[in-house]
């Protein structure tokens, strides 16, 4: 049960069960989003981009329609083999582990979106992502950061759920099990009958700046959706966090 709980990502984002569940992910709300952010950021024509824990790649595929050079990475092989197949001349995908260095640096923007963190037990695994990220930053580059508001998900906690989706039966469960927020995931398919958990840690906004100053990273702007509306820790549904490396 240990292993499962520390590694659950490692099986459950390469499992077609996880890309069924989460289908509904649209692009719409991917364009609706990184159009908000370049037009807030100014990123210039060409700059270098990266995309940490991409999935399948829908948020760099709009990155490069503003002209940017996008390099994303993801753990999961399938999603970047899904990824690949939809790249353009302005993408480049990696099967890779952002608690390790990063191949590639010199970004002049590094985005982590979709609650794309907190995965790992151990909190200096989060710090070392972090500090990954800012390693690959140019001086003066930017971070940015989208994760949820924890105190506002976890309002209505616990939640049970049943959903068929293309034949698949899913049994779900969301609750806070001490420092992490856990939905687990029954899957039942014809004669298939599997557990699957998806977790992620109960960070807030004042313990991610204080991870970014760690690092070298200095706080800009902080935003509650992805309108960019100013965050409020009572009923903003995001934390959107812009930070800086310093020059």
């Amino acid at each position: 049960m240990l292993e499962i709980k520390n590694n659950w990502f490692k099986g459950w984002f390469d499992s077609k069960y996880y890309h069924i569940l989460y289908k509904h992910r649209n692009n719409e709300e991917a364009s609706y989003f990184i159009r908000n952010l370049v037009n807030k950021l100014n990123i210039p024509l060409n700059s270098n981009v990266a995309d940490i824990a991409c999935g399948k790649g829908r948020h760099s595929l709009e990155l490069s329609k503003y002209d940017l050079n996008v390099w994303g990475m993801d753990l999961s092989s399938n999603s970047i083999q899904f990824a690949n197949e939809n790249a353009n001349d302005r993408t480049e995908f990696s099967v890779h582990d952002m608690r390790d260095p990063f191949p590639k640096g010199n970004f002049d923007y590094i985005f982590n979106l979709f609650t794309s963190f907190g995965y790992f037990e151990d909190s200096k695994e989060d710090l070392n992502c972090i500090e990954n990220i800012s390693n690959a930053l140019k001086s003066g580059g930017y971070f940015i950061q989208d994760y949820i508001n924890a105190k506002i998900v976890i309002s209505n906690f616990p939640q049970n759920e049943a959903k068929i989706i293309d034949d698949v039966e899913f049994g779900i469960s969301k609750l806070v099990n001490g420092i992490f927020i856990e939905k687990h995931i029954h899957v039942k398919h014809h004669n298939f009958e599997d557990e699957f958990m998806e977790r992620v840690k109960i960070i807030s906004k004042d313990e991610l700046v204080r991870m970014y100053a760690k690092v070298g990273l200095k706080l800009i702007s902080v935003f509650g959706n992805y309108s960019l509306e100013d965050f409020v820790e009572n009923s903003s549904p995001r934390i959107i966090l812009i930070s800086q490396k310093a020059c």
